[in-house]
């Protein structure tokens, strides 16, 4: 692993950092800034610090100078670094960024033109998703699903990011076998209520008084705890393709969601 990260380090622009100067800008990162912007630099609408490119830089002393100073009328406030922590940071946003050379492991894709033919059209994938401005907010947002995303953790240094290749097989895998591997905010679950009524949705809340759900028609339901009588995980609603699409239109919507890295144009 630390030789894919060095990889992507020789691959920067304008510096070479080491495999440890990457992970304790990841450190620095984790701290100070994905209270705003997340753990895969999204969470800021527009802003997709994993995908390696910048709309206010263009360089990466341009981003280690934003870092250090924020930026003037917005919510992006200065930092203490000194250039050198500035640049470890940015060495790490670099690091997992897909915007490097694939490596030789990675799979042969299609065309991402047609990709999004079938994903808007065949795949019907804007039903339950977004992408951009576009599609519905009952599934996850797929709008970075391409940028690689480090894994949450709270303390010592962040572990790699997956690499493109594995990223892919995760798409394939969920494309193929939905329920096969689901994170915990994407679950679904389904609520009945003691008048035996029933809601099924996302869960996006759950704690000592009510239940909160997303529904199928984008409403968030919130429901206490003392109205339920059953409360369960259920099946993922989302499709298999296994038996819907060719090689060849896998192979195209997985070019395309690999394009996808928080930029829509």
């Amino acid at each position: 692993m630390l030789t894919t990260i060095l990889t992507f380090t020789l691959l920067l622009a304008q510096h070479a950092f080491t495999p440890d100067e990457i992970a304790e800008g990841g450190r620095f990162y984790q701290s100070n800034c994905a209270s705003c912007h997340g753990s895969a630099g999204d969470q800021v609408p527009g802003v997709a610090l994993m995908s390696g490119k910048f709309r206010r830089a263009s360089t990466d002393d341009d981003v280690a100078r934003i870092i250090r100073n924020g930026i003037p009328g917005t919510a992006m406030q200065s930092f203490t670094f000194s250039e050198q922590q500035a640049g470890t940071i940015v060495a790490y946003l670099r690091s997992i960024s897909g915007s490097a050379t694939p490596p030789p492991d990675m799979p042969q894709l299609g065309d991402a033109a047609r990709g999004k033919a079938i994903f808007e059209g065949k795949g019907q994938c804007l039903t339950c998703h977004r992408v951009g401005e576009n599609g519905s907010r009952v599934g996850p947002d797929l709008t970075s699903i391409g940028a690689p995303r480090p894994p949450l953790v709270f303390f010592g240094p962040p572990p790699p990011a997956p690499t493109p290749a594995a990223i892919v097989q995760q798409l394939r895998q969920s494309l193929l076998e939905p329920d096969a591997e689901v994170t915990p905010a994407n679950r679904t679950f389904r609520a009945v209520l003691k008048d035996g009524s029933s809601v099924t949705g996302r869960l996006l809340n759950l704690d000592t008084f009510a239940v909160q759900l997303f529904d199928s028609r984008e409403r968030l339901i919130t429901i206490p705890r003392t109205d339920l009588r059953e409360f369960t995980a259920v099946k993922s609603p989302m499709p298999s393709y296994r038996d819907k699409l060719s090689a060849q239109e896998m192979s195209d919507l997985l070019a395309y969601l690999m394009s996808l890295k928080g930029q829509v144009k």
